[in-house]
């Protein structure tokens, strides 16, 4: 004769092993986003900031004519930057 199937707290003992692995795959993942990504991003940010020159990329841009508010300005004689 076979046994029974052990059903006593079974959906308790699953839903602790599902909740333990659930926990080990976000942390993984989470520290590979950091490490992976969100650092190589960060030093980049820091690698571009370190030689970027706000007045010279403002006088390339107004000079461009991006700023269509200041040309409008600069046109009526209000603006003198």
């Amino acid at each position: 004769m076979a046994s029974k199937p052990v059903l006593r707290n079974l959906l308790l003992s699953k839903t602790k092993r599902d909740f333990v692995i659930a926990l080990t795959v976000s942390i993984a993942v989470a520290m590979s986003y950091k490490f992976g990504v969100q650092e190589q991003r960060r030093q980049k940010f820091e690698n571009f900031y370190k030689t970027y020159d706000v007045e010279k990329d403002y006088a390339r841009m107004k000079k461009a004519g991006v700023f269509q508010s200041i040309n409008t300005m600069v046109e009526e004689g209000r603006y003198e930057g």
